[in-house]
């Protein structure tokens, strides 16, 4: 029999309700069962993401009404009748989906991530901006005891930088990397590469990043950066590297950064696409990318290897999310985390449910 942890049949969540910009309420949501094969997970600590901002004036897709979030660490609070190997009160965070169809070629080839009907979190199904959230035991990832839960939240977004700057990318020792963008997802995957062995690392942004998110990528380790109103990139970096970066990882997913990839990588170097842009098509200079030979790598979310990684570098110290949380706030002030991430008064805030 499953072993309970909770008592009350509903709980408090975050709920996009009706399609639309806006249409955001905490209500009590009931709390979901479980399958033999799932866990139902106690939420410790959720990360606003920016697909949630998206989520949030419907520019992304969604499916309400839906608990948003998909970013977050917990502990057990119930065990499905056929899992194994966990207990409730173990320290946890997952994979943020329930599988995928299982018979794609993904699917069978371990990157369910990038099933065409994976059941993802907070958009597709009720995620994690809630006090539960029910996943599949094979999504879990065991965290110890010296990795709070704060710091286990962003998990997530830095097992998407593992895959797409490590695995996909292959940064390698003495690389000289740009990264085109300070939000999180840009900041988290200049720390991968400068801890995967990047000689010079450069996070660049724009004026209003002056104050919070470039002093922040310094106080990383990151080697400079660059405010990309103030003068030209192209040139800063090829004062420090005349041939360009071996790796520029745009992370932006603004059309202007994306174009200025090419002119920052030298020839037979890499570009890395991590950052979603807000139309279907943007355009780049091709004929100058098959001329000087460059790859081009785009990534999309993560695997359980990029997880595993991810968890190492967080608990080894390797690379320090400390100064990205920005904000930490109940449920009941979701208003308050939304509104200073979208005024770029915050880099990550975390929801405590």
């Amino acid at each position: 029999m499953p072993t309970k942890a909770h008592a009350n049949s509903d709980m408090s969540a975050l709920v996009k309700t009706a399609p639309g910009s806006g249409n955001l309420a905490l209500m009590r949501y009931p709390v979901p069962s479980i399958e033999d094969h799932e866990v139902l997970i106690r939420i410790r600590a959720a990360g606003i993401c920016g697909t949630d901002v998206h989520i949030k004036h419907d520019t992304f897709p969604n499916y309400p009404p839906v608990v948003l979030g998909h970013e977050f660490s917990g502990e057990l609070a119930e065990i499905g009748s056929a899992v194994e190997g966990w207990s409730v009160g173990d320290r946890i965070v997952a994979q943020p989906h329930k599988g995928g169809c299982g018979v794609c070629r993904y699917c069978m080839t371990g990157q369910v991530e990038i099933c065409r009907d994976k059941r993802a979190i907070g958009y597709k199904i009720d995620g994690v901006m809630a006090e539960y959230v029910s996943l599949p035991a094979s999504s879990l990832h065991r965290i110890p005891d010296a990795l709070s839960f704060e710091k286990a939240a962003l998990a997530e977004p830095l097992a998407v930088c593992v895959k797409a700057v490590a695995e996909r990318a292959k940064v390698e020792p003495g690389d000289h990397v740009v990264v085109l963008g300070c939000g999180a997802i840009g900041l988290l995957a200049a720390a991968v590469a400068k801890a995967s062995g990047a000689a010079r690392v450069i996070v660049t942004g724009t004026e209003r990043d002056l104050t919070l998110r470039l002093p922040i990528a310094e106080a990383m380790g990151m080697d400079a950066s660059f405010n990309v109103q103030s003068g030209s990139l192209a040139e800063f970096v090829r004062k420090r590297r005349p041939d360009g970066a071996d790796l520029v990882i745009e992370a932006s997913g603004a059309p202007a950064a994306i174009g200025q990839a090419f002119d920052l990588v030298r020839r037979s170097g890499r570009i890395c696409a991590i950052g979603l842009t807000a139309g279907d098509t943007v355009t780049v200079p091709w004929s100058k990318a098959i001329h000087e030979q460059v790859s081009i790598i785009a990534s999309y979310s993560s695997n359980w290897t990029s997880w595993e990684a991810a968890i190492a570098m967080l608990v080894s110290g390797a690379v320090d999310v400390t100064p990205l949380i920005s904000g930490r706030y109940p449920l009941s002030d979701y208003e308050t985390a939304f509104d200073t991430l979208e005024n770029h008064e915050a880099v990550k805030n975390l929801l405590l449910p």
